[in-house]
């Protein structure tokens, strides 16, 4: 009767330790970064070169919920490919709020949708465009 509830007791233990996939509240309607841009579901996002030096991303992830996770990062082979904006969730709270847009990457087959953590894709340039139109072109326009 020991082992059954020490072996009981371990596997409860370590399920409470697990890490909890990142909870965010979805946003509906078209959302605006701090640097201004503005962007709505149906966008179309263009990748650049990945951040790490592997050639994989370091602020996309295969999941929202590994979102944050710093082994779940998108593998290499998604440069200059396009994406569609499928929707937004906002993570975090006061001066630590953040906007992820959920993508479908074109050409791809897998059921879940990529997370970007904007501000920090944008600034790493793994993003670099939205619908055809430079990303430093859109922040220009936006400070003039």
């Amino acid at each position: 009767m020991k082992p059954i509830l020490f072996f009981a007791l371990f596997c409860f233990s370590m399920n409470c330790l697990a890490q909890l996939p990142a909870s965010g509240t979805k946003v509906s309607g078209p959302i605006t970064t701090k640097k201004g841009l503005v962007l709505k579901a149906g966008d179309k996002v263009r990748f650049g070169a990945g951040g790490l030096s592997s050639g994989g991303y370091q602020h996309i992830y295969t999941s929202f919920e590994k979102f944050g996770q710093k082994t779940a990062g998108l593998e290499e082979g998604y440069s200059y490919k396009y994406a569609q904006i499928k929707e937004f969730r906002e993570v975090g709270t006061g001066d630590e709020k953040r906007y992820v847009a959920l993508v479908r990457p074109k050409g791809g087959i897998s059921v879940n949708l990529r997370a970007i953590d904007l501000e920090p894709a944008i600034a790493a340039k793994e993003i670099i465009s939205i619908n055809d139109v430079a990303i430093s072109k859109l922040i220009s326009k936006k400070t003039i």
